[in-house]
């Protein structure tokens, strides 16, 4: 579009050549009997004087089906497009986004505004999307009730109002026996930070009673954290599920025959298990394959790709594909950390809309994992619970960027200590 002066407006519908369908045809006629100047891109002198001269540009040049490389004249005008200065509103997805995977095929519209006709697409969430669909609006145009909900079944979104929902409630008359225990089994010589993380950000969670286990009791870290309970692995008391609701393996812990036998040993017992880090090596090197479908293993790309026998790369550009094939293989709940977190599980999978690059710092993960385990601890079911938990851990790093921190300088324990804040604003609605 073109504004001329205040009063009139110009509309130019830009066009790539008018040797097409006689729908298409009698649309370009029916614009110009409303004004709209119709300009053919393939054909006219100064031809892109009218996109960049523009003071809104509306994207309409695919849909959302698609499938091969953008190529030609199209790469040429979503250059152009990408390049004026005004806002850019594409319609129904930005042209050039695979609207499944979230990738680029060869070149894509960078939107303002992206609105989305009947549903928000899977691949607005995940890898390139969200840098290319800009601020996303789902547009109602008349789709039946009964038709969404009967194509909607397969890719979820959870968002800020899903984490409300499922944090736990908090009376007054309760007491820490009402939260839960949970027991982690990390950390090993050099690596007994990570432990400090899982461990109290469990607590962060509201969990009732922590118990952080090793094959060496790490009592040297008590002063760090001298509300945990410090244990080891063959200790009585943490393996009886009387006591525990839930249990973590695996940050720092190691790859080894002992980590091993802890998984086997885990697997005879009937409360849910966050599975990362360590744990995660040690049941590819060891075949430990399925394991129970309560519990939830936590990948990033290359520990998934060990799983899969792919390439890192490859998982990155099918991201819900990818969860959904290891969820499989493994049998059990899959969270595939990165941009943006998916979960799947049984065909089904759950996107976390909140993260950014901030995160790909070590010992974040730690944190997010005794954040799980502090929620199941709480009797969260295994999709809540984890889906809870990556969300608030995903909103802390958008809020740390969000205020003016360099995405560079979060470290994971900024993540534990700014749990209070962020969880007392969820409650409330005040965060945004």
């Amino acid at each position: 579009m073109h504004s001329a002066g205040h009063r009139d407006l110009i509309v130019y519908l830009c066009v790539f050549g008018k040797e097409t369908s006689a729908l298409f045809k009698a649309q370009l006629h029916r614009a110009q009997l409303h004004g709209i100047k119709i300009v053919d891109l393939q054909n006219e002198e100064n031809k892109w004087d009218k996109i960049l001269s523009s003071t809104l540009v509306v994207d309409a040049i695919f849909g959302i089906g698609l499938s091969k490389a953008v190529s030609a004249d199209f790469l040429k005008a979503i250059d152009k497009i990408n390049s004026v200065k005004v806002p850019v509103v594409s319609l129904d997805c930005p042209s050039g986004l695979n609207v499944d995977t979230g990738m680029v095929q060869g070149a894509s519209v960078t939107a303002t505004t992206t609105l989305s006709f009947g549903l928000a697409k899977p691949g607005f969430f995940v890898s390139q999307g969200p840098h290319h669909v800009g601020n996303l609006r789902v547009l109602p145009i008349g789709f039946p009730f009964e038709t969404l909900r009967g194509v909607a079944t397969t890719h979820f979104v959870f968002n800020e109002r899903l984490a409300r929902r499922y944090l736990p409630q908090r009376r007054d008359t309760s007491n820490k026996s009402d939260f839960g225990h949970a027991c982690l089994f990390a950390g090993s010589e050099l690596y007994w930070g990570a432990g400090v993380l899982a461990s109290s950000s469990a607590y962060r969670m509201g969990c009732g009673y922590v118990t952080w286990a090793s094959f060496v009791k790490p009592l040297e870290h008590a002063g760090q954290i001298p509300e945990v309970l410090f244990s080891e692995v063959e200790d009585d008391k943490i393996w009886d599920e009387s006591k525990v609701t839930a249990y973590a393996i695996g940050p720092g812990l190691g790859v080894n025959e002992k980590t091993a036998h802890l998984i086997e040993r885990l697997k005879k017992q009937s409360r849910p298990v966050v599975v990362d880090a360590d744990a995660i090596t040690t049941c590819v090197q060891y075949d430990l394959f399925p394991l129970p479908p309560l519990w939830i293993i936590t990948p990033h790309s290359g520990e998934l790709s060990r799983i899969l026998k792919r390439d890192a790369r490859e998982i990155e550009s099918d991201r819900y594909q990818a969860a959904l094939e290891a969820s499989r293989k493994v049998g059990c709940h899959v969270l595939l950390k990165g941009y943006h977190s998916v979960i799947a599980f049984e065909e089904r999978t759950m996107v976390i809309n909140a993260g950014n690059s901030s995160l790909a710092k070590a010992g974040t993960g730690d944190v997010l994992t005794g954040m799980i385990v502090g929620l199941l601890a709480q009797g969260l079911e295994t999709l809540q619970a984890s889906a809870t938990a990556c969300y608030i851990h995903g909103r802390i790093a958008d809020e740390w960027v969000r205020v003016g921190n360099n995405a560079r300088s979060l470290l994971a324990s900024d993540l534990k200590d700014h749990l209070p804040n962020l969880m007392t604003r969820l409650e409330s609605g005040a965060i945004f």
